[in-house]
């Protein structure tokens, strides 16, 4: 299997988590913000669920098997789930924000890996991802200050 499937279905799992993440702290944020920032966070796992159709779809036109179960994501993610609690905006906020700098980092990790194997249709697919990610992460700062 190539690093670039490898590399493709660790982000998958990263996805998936993160998806259920950012789900759990939709419903459980409380504070003043809330109706921005409920609204705000179902536009992001709207986002990554696209994305996660995309990536696994991805693996297979490269000749991979993007993992598809729980188990497997939990087995190689690097995010952290989010508790069953409520939770404070800027705490869901500043997690937000840290679980998508780490993203960034893979996409660009997968780029480069993807250049590496000239896939460039990967390569196309995450530069994508990279510039949201930069554009979410500016606007998750500017929230922050």
């Amino acid at each position: 299997m190539s690093e670039t499937v490898n590399k493709l279905n660790f982000y998958l799992a990263n996805l998936n988590v993160l998806y259920r993440k950012i789900q759990n702290y939709h419903w459980n944020i409380v504070g003043a913000g809330f109706f921005s920032v409920h609204v705000k966070l179902e536009e992001y796992y709207d986002a990554i669920n696209e994305q996660i159709d995309d990536v696994a779809e991805r693996i297979l036109s490269i000749g991979g098997r993007p993992l598809g179960t729980l188990k497997d994501y939990l087995e190689v993610t690097t995010i952290k789930e989010a508790k069953n609690k409520e939770i404070s905006i800027s705490e869901a906020i500043a997690d937000v924000k840290s679980d998508f700098e780490a993203m960034l980092k893979l996409t660009k990790e997968i780029k480069e890996v993807a250049d590496k194997e000239n896939d460039y249709g990967t390569s196309a697919l995450v530069d994508e991802y990279i510039s949201t990610y930069e554009k979410d992460l500016w606007m998750l700062n500017a929230y922050l200050k």
